[in-house]
């Protein structure tokens, strides 16, 4: 028994991170030091350009064919939605650019110190469904890479039935892709800004000479009218259900931005970067994808039904159809090489790092960021990300389900940040979790930010039956709010909580600590500083 427990507590020893880290801190989730607060304007348009010179970027509006809209109508969505997202992402990550905070504590002022763990958990799932996502279209790639290589591998034998959607050269090609992303989740958030410099330009020549190799081959032509798949019976509705699939399609990285504008040298500094990467860097490439598809479906056939709104099945096609011609074996290995080390970097900066901040917030004794990448790496397997990207409809039904959930989120968050406290925040509170917090709230839940977050969902809830396609009983009108309610939701929620802290105040507002808070417990140069800080905030003497 005695050995048992010795070899328990080793563990126990080994498992926790050092440094003096306790139940709502450690070193990646107090508000960030001068000395880690570096990233420019420039670094914040290399950040984003990276989520858009990606597949994603070509995928997320190159699906939009699939439901009967032509290049120019998605085009146009695709514009008008930037515009939008733009206004939503500079509310949303201001307060990390001021406070240098992130997404998991920021919410402990909203939603109170035990109620910010529902929010975290929810982003936590939904990372986990979309790295799982964006590393099965990476494994694609990397069997692409490797097909090009070997012919044996190529003409692997499939092993694994029809039903899986997936092939058994893609599920080597994903699990190989997800052992390199380990390598790169290893390196810190705030240490990733050079390596965006170098994957955002190559990735926009990539992504470029795939477009207009599509287009050469389909030689030209009506692109711009062609229907690529089924028409569509109501283009108003069509063209709505669109933009919600656009306008949903970053509701995660939206949501995690406040996660990297911390690292902002200056409030303000990430703004020049986010306007540029989301009405230039956020139209290029899905511009270049819509024709490029619309291109493929001219020369192979129906969008939804070969999966042509998806770069790798492109690549796949020109590998089947023509293995025998060695440049059409280099265009796909080219191709794949670039898509894959955008889809590596993205993936790793939008779910494993935003969801594994969010882990270490749930657990900050055990797990850091890079920890809780590592484990939320492993748990997207078992969510058959294979299976999403399958099927267009499926694809762009799930992006519409994180836009009704998050959305309304992020509405509540806008409201209680911009209109209820002034943007003032009291940073020693939100690491102190009893009655003394002004973000102790009721029990250390908010009532009011839970009403107006759940309040402001509801009314899609009916609509999520929908997508399922064998619920054929569901009226049309449960869907077309489906449809709407990312950008409604987010509104509803906005002006009920506002409402709600207006009629019944919360404790605190305007608040702020009489002086500057700043928890050096991590760094190197402040060790005198450190025992007097955490010993003032134990007393409260920072209120």
């Amino acid at each position: 028994m005695g050995r048992f427990s010795g070899a328990a507590s080793r563990l126990h020893r080994t498992l926790q991170l050092s440094g003096d880290t306790d139940q709502w801190r450690n070193r990646d989730l107090i508000p960030l030091p001068p000395d880690r607060t570096t990233w420019s304007s420039w670094d914040f348009l290399y950040l984003w350009s990276t989520v858009f010179f990606t597949t994603f970027g070509w995928q997320i509006t190159s699906s939009l064919l699939g439901l009967g809209l032509n290049v120019w109508q998605s085009i146009l969505c695709n514009i008008i939605t930037k515009f939008l997202q733009t206004a939503v992402v500079f509310c949303v990550g201001w307060p990390g650019g001021v406070w240098h905070i992130g997404f998991t504590v920021n919410s402990r002022s909203v939603f109170g110190m035990w109620g910010s763990y529902a929010p975290v958990i929810l982003r936590i799932f939904l990372c986990i469904i979309w790295y799982g996502v964006q590393a099965f279209t990476g494994g694609q790639l990397v069997a692409i890479i490797l097909s090009t290589i070997f012919s044996g591998y190529h003409h692997m034998e499939n092993t694994l039935p029809e039903s899986t959607h997936m092939t058994t050269k893609q599920f080597v090609g994903y699990v190989i892709f997800n052992i390199i992303s380990l390598g790169l989740l290893w390196v810190p958030p705030d240490k990733l800004k050079k390596p965006f410099k170098f994957i955002a330009a190559i990735n926009l020549l990539v992504i470029l000479g795939l477009a207009i190799g599509l287009i050469a081959g389909a030689r030209g032509g009506s692109l711009g009218t062609l229907q690529t798949s089924q028409r569509t019976d109501n283009l108003g509705w069509t063209f709505i259900h669109g933009f919600a699939v656009v306008f949903s399609g970053n509701a995660v990285g939206m949501a995690s931005h406040s996660d990297f504008s911390r690292f902002a040298r200056r409030p303000g500094a990430q703004v020049k970067g986010q306007l540029f990467s989301f009405l230039i860097s956020g139209n290029v490439v899905p511009i270049l994808g819509i024709f490029g598809t619309a291109a493929a479906a001219k020369m192979y056939g129906d969008v939804n039904e070969l999966g042509l709104w998806n770069p790798p099945n492109i690549l796949q096609m020109w590998l089947d159809n023509q293995y025998h011609n060695k440049a059409m074996r280099a265009a796909a290995f080219f191709v794949a090489f670039g898509l894959t080390s955008s889809i590596m970097a993205m993936n790793s900066i939008e779910n494993g790092v935003s969801g594994g901040m969010d882990i270490a917030g749930l657990y900050p004794r055990y797990f850091n960021i890079r920890r809780g990448s590592y484990l939320l790496a492993a748990i997207s397997v078992v969510i058959n990300p294979w299976q999403i990207i399958a099927n267009g409809t499926i694809f762009t039904n799930t992006l519409n389900s994180f836009g009704v959930i998050l959305f309304p989120l992020m509405g509540t968050m806008v409201a209680d940040y911009y209109v209820v406290r002034k943007q003032k925040l009291k940073l020693s509170d939100l690491y102190r979790a009893d009655a003394s917090s002004i973000y102790w709230f009721e029990g250390g839940f908010n009532w009011r930010a839970f009403t107006a977050w759940l309040v402001g969902f509801a009314p899609s809830v009916p609509g999520l039956a929908a997508l399922n396609p064998h619920n054929t009983g569901i009226p049309i009108g449960l869907t077309y709010t489906f449809y709407l309610w990312p950008i409604a939701g987010f509104f509803a929620s906005f002006v009920l909580h506002a409402g709600l802290c207006y009629l019944s105040p919360p404790a605190g507002i305007g608040a702020v600590d009489e002086q500057e808070f700043h928890d050096p417990m991590y760094s190197e140069r402040s060790d005198e500083m450190q025992s007097q800080t955490i010993t003032a905030m134990e007393k409260g003497q920072h209120r």
